[in-house]
């Protein structure tokens, strides 16, 4: 190398320390990755119940869950709540433009004489 000697241990520590640095920065790289493809996997399966810790449904399961609340089943779901406030508000515009209609063509009721 040079020939003087505590250059070259410098020039020896600086290269094996960047390596090491280098692949220090890499491994913690693949951790960092790999503890994101575990909790995602754990998101999609799920995991079991465990002391302290309830059980967390997986990804399928929950999906499901929703989509059961997408189809009607007889009054329970959410689809058939949604259809009933539909109902609703269809008849209270139904009266409403009944009403409105009444009035554009004078054709409300009037009280009999004497009757409040």
């Amino acid at each position: 190398m040079t020939g003087i000697y505590w250059v070259d241990v410098f020039v020896v520590v600086t290269i094996v320390g960047g390596g090491v640095a280098l692949v220090w920065k890499a491994l913690s790289l693949l951790v960092r990755r790999l503890r994101r493809l575990s909790h995602f996997l754990d998101d999609w399966l799920g995991e079991e119940a465990r002391p302290g810790v309830p059980y967390r449904p997986g990804f399928p399961e929950r999906v499901a869950a929703i989509e059961a609340e997408l189809r009607p089943n007889h009054g329970t779901s959410l689809r058939d709540a949604i259809t009933r406030v539909e109902d609703g508000v269809r008849r209270v515009e139904d009266g409403l433009a009944a009403h409105l209609e009444q009035h554009r063509t004078g054709t409300e009721q009037q009280p009999a004489e004497g009757k409040p």
